[in-house]
Parts: C-alpha cells; sequence; structure tokens
C-alpha cells in the first residue's frame, strides 16, 4: 500500500499517515483504458454540427453559364458547381453525432489507472473533510497552499458540496467535484489531486472489486 500524510482542514497540516487502498491507487496502469476513455472524453466534447453546402442546397442561377460549342472555352455547368467560387462543396462536413461510448469496467478501469499514476507521481493529498458555514476563498486558498496545491488543482469531495464550490471558483485552475463524478480525464488533467477522507471512502465503494 501506498502511504501519504492526511493533512488537516485549516492550514494544510500533517496530522495522520494514511495508507492508500491498492485497488486503487496501486493497480498496473492500462495505457488501452486510459487512451480509449481519454479519446471518447474529448470526442465526446464535439457537437458535431458543422456544416456545408452542397451545390444542391447554394442559392444560384441553374441556367449552364454559356453555351456548350464554339466558344473555345471548356465546356461548364452551372454555377453551383464545386469547382467555381461561390459554388458547392463537395464532399464537405454534415451534422453528425459523434459520441462514444466506452464500457463501464474499461471507464473504471483507466479510472484506476489514472490514480495509480498519479500516486505514484507524487500528486495526491487527503485532507480531512471540509466545513464549511459560508463560502470563504480566503480559507481554501490557505489551505492549497499549505499542501503545497499549485497549477492545475482538482478538489474531490464525498457529496456535491455548493459551499465548497463557491467557494473555490475564483481561484485559477481550481476544479471541485464530488468523488463520484469524477473521471480519469480530470485526473490525468489535474497536477495535483486533493481528496477528502469522505471522497476516499466514496471512491472505495464506488470502485473496490469493479
Amino acid at each position: 500500500m501506498a502511504s501519504v500524510d492526511l493533512h488537516n482542514n485549516s492550514d494544510g497540516g500533517v496530522v495522520a499517515s494514511l495508507e492508500l487502498p491498492d485497488a486503487l491507487f496501486g493497480v498496473e496502469p492500462s495505457e488501452g483504458a486510459l487512451y480509449y476513455t481519454l479519446k471518447a472524453f474529448h470526442n465526446n466534447q464535439r457537437q458535431g454540427n458543422a456544416s456545408t453546402l452542397t451545390r444542391a442546397n447554394v442559392d444560384l442561377t441553374k441556367r449552364k453559364m454559356f453555351r456548350q460549342k464554339g466558344t473555345g472555352r471548356a465546356r461548364v455547368g452551372t454555377a453551383a458547381s464545386p469547382i467555381r467560387v461561390g459554388g458547392g462543396v463537395a464532399h464537405g462536413p454534415h451534422p453528425r453525432n459523434l459520441r462514444e461510448q466506452v464500457p463501464r469496467k474499461v471507464r473504471r478501469l483507466a479510472l484506476r489507472s489514472a490514480l495509480s499514476l498519479k500516486a505514484t507521481a507524487g500528486g495526491v493529498r487527503v485532507v480531512e473533510d471540509l466545513v464549511l458555514e459560508a463560502p470563504k476563498t480566503s480559507r481554501v486558498a490557505s489551505l492549497l497552499k499549505g499542501l503545497g496545491a499549485e497549477g492545475r488543482v482538482v478538489l474531490l469531495t464525498g457529496a456535491p458540496d455548493s459551499t465548497v464550490h463557491l467557494s473555490c471558483r475564483n481561484i485559477p485552475k481550481v476544479v471541485v467535484l464530488p468523488a463520484a463524478q469524477v473521471s480519469a480525464y480530470e485526473v490525468v488533467w489535474a497536477e495535483v489531486l486533493v481528496i477528502t477522507q469522505s471522497a476516499l471512502s466514496e471512491l472505495k465503494l464506488r470502485l473496490e472489486g469493479s
């Protein structure tokens, strides 16, 4: 088991040592599962609504531009021909569905692989549950500084917490997610992954034995 420090939720001081479960943070990373999951994530962000006008859609006259013979010029059809300026587009993109479905077991393997890689790189911090009576950006910023969490940070909570979310929304490159919604993409994107104790328990329930 990988061992990490457990930090308090005030200034990030170390209060204990914690063993990370091997089922989440000690698996052999699967490059294939990560590749397919991240590729599907990026493709699913695309709207697929690019559209071009074919020669049938261009609002131009359909008459032949000049007579077929006797001019010394090459024969030509209508002004909507794709070879003419302002004409239609041949083989251009049209609206299409780009969504990709990844099997649940592959998604979970990719998430466990991403968590294991992040733990190996020393990018995981475990902190006591955050209890905020009201949104307080300065307190969360101070905590992240005490944890040494700089750059891109993903903060995982056990359940959706609007107070923590409001406290972090003005901090650049900090994303707050409940553990039930985190994917391999957010883990790979983050330079530091901050996990609350309740989020760690939620991840265990979600991923252990899957």
